[in-house]
């Protein structure tokens, strides 16, 4: 699991040296790629969508669960197309909250197969930094009296911080102090750019820089970018890690006399990085550019991510 101390660590050393120095660019460095590396650079999809503030929202919305079973998980409407499993929503022990898409299954065993339940992907929101992520993992598996701590993304004993349980009826749990929902379909209302065509006119607009953009900075860094535009050219919006996957702000603004440059920059917890992009004129389909990390200047590519006509994939980590 990542070390959620080490930026803080970094940071109060970054305080202390020069900031020109070799030894504060490998640090400030290190510092954002734990923010930032993954070994790929998939485009955001309606689970990571889901913060949260929605998940807060969905639960305010509806009514604890006693229990979760295949056959009520299979009545809920699924989050979007592009996801395939029911999603619940925990809030912790600890007050933070959490998601997880789920599946029930077995598991071959002599003399006969054992129910499973599967946690086919979950993420889980500090309380105090809604944005930020303590944990996250994907295909962790739950035999019945397993218990399972949201807050370290771990199987644990019985009786030890566990939030949910999976018992022998093939039921997930909530435990005492944490609570369980449901998602019935959607929490997050659908982007109002949705039906946006960059293409329809010519030239370069600037709500052309507004959508979701699948993001490599020198082929280490990965995520994804939801960007608005208003008229005046100013940028807003939010940066997803593939990684860890927390979100961070992005503030930015079109350049003037430029209509295809934008200039962004990304606020992370310690540090901020830089952004200068050029929009293609001819299809508008990517970005490419700068990124300025202690005077440092790296290579940046963006592509546009389109729910009919996807990006063509990035290059990714090598592995």
């Amino acid at each position: 699991m990542t070390d959620h101390t080490f930026p803080r660590r970094a940071a109060a050393c970054y305080s202390r040296i020069d900031c020109n120095s070799a030894r504060c660019f490998g640090l400030l460095r290190g510092v954002l790629l734990v923010a930032l590396l993954s070994g790929t650079t998939l485009a955001a999809d309606s689970f990571d969508r889901h913060s949260s503030y929605w998940l807060s929202l969905a639960a305010k919305n509806g009514e604890p669960l006693e229990a979760v079973t295949s056959g009520k998980a299979a009545q809920w409407k699924y989050l979007g197309r592009d996801i395939s499993q029911p999603c619940i929503v925990v809030k912790t022990a600890n007050g933070n909250w959490a998601k997880a898409l789920v599946s029930w299954g077995f598991r071959k065993a002599d003399p006969m197969p054992v129910p499973v339940l599967l946690l086919e992907r979950y993420v889980t929101y500090d309380r105090d930094r809604p944005n930020i992520t303590v944990a996250h993992g994907s295909n962790l598996m739950l035999f019945p009296g397993f218990e399972f701590d949201f807050d370290i993304g771990q199987v644990v004993p019985a009786g030890l911080g566990g939030d949910v349980a999976f018992n022998e009826k093939r039921q997930l749990v909530p435990l005492e102090g944490a609570q369980l929902f449901g998602l019935d379909g959607p929490a997050v209302p659908p982007g109002e750019d949705e039906e946006y065509d960059p293409q329809a006119q010519p030239g370069v607009q600037p709500r052309d820089f507004a959508g979701e953009w699948r993001v490599t900075a020198d082929g280490r860094w990965y995520g994804t970018w939801n960007l608005s535009v208003d008229d005046e050219g100013n940028i807003d919006g939010q940066y997803l890690s593939s990684d860890t996957k927390s979100t961070f702000p992005v503030k930015g603004r079109l350049a003037l006399g430029e209509p295809n440059r934008a200039q962004l920059e990304v606020e992370f917890a310690v540090a901020s990085q830089q952004y200068d992009l050029y929009m293609f004129t001819g299809d508008k389909s990517a970005m490419c550019g700068t990124t300025t990390l202690v005077d440092r200047k790296f290579g940046v590519i963006a592509h546009r991510v389109s729910k009919d006509k996807p990006a063509a994939e990035p290059a990714t980590a090598p592995k």
